[in-house]
């Protein structure tokens, strides 16, 4: 059978310059090039994401630890709360 075997080969091209070019079909090329690109920006995007998760929780962290100090400027041991360490003890003579 004549032809049989060329069913796999491209269309060659003469240039015109002394070479022979074979057109090759990038499709597959394509699609993979695509799907690494895809990943690669997913990845980035899933990276950046984290990153701003991570810093509006260091953000509500820092609120919380301004929130739990007091302002009232009394302190357990001067006023007598239960289970202050203060212990009251009569002033000593010189």
């Amino acid at each position: 059978m004549p032809g049989a075997g060329d069913r796999g080969k491209a269309p060659a091209r003469w240039l015109g310059t002394g070479l022979l070019v074979e057109e090759v079909d990038n499709t597959v090329t394509l699609i993979i090039l695509s799907v690494v690109g895809g990943v690669i920006g997913l990845l980035i995007l899933i990276l950046l994401i984290k990153k701003l998760i991570i810093f509006i929780l260091k953000k509500t962290r820092e609120k919380k630890k301004e929130c739990l100090v007091s302002s009232s400027g009394n302190d357990n041991t001067e006023n007598g709360l239960p289970g202050s360490k203060a212990e009251e003890k009569p002033p000593s003579k010189v």
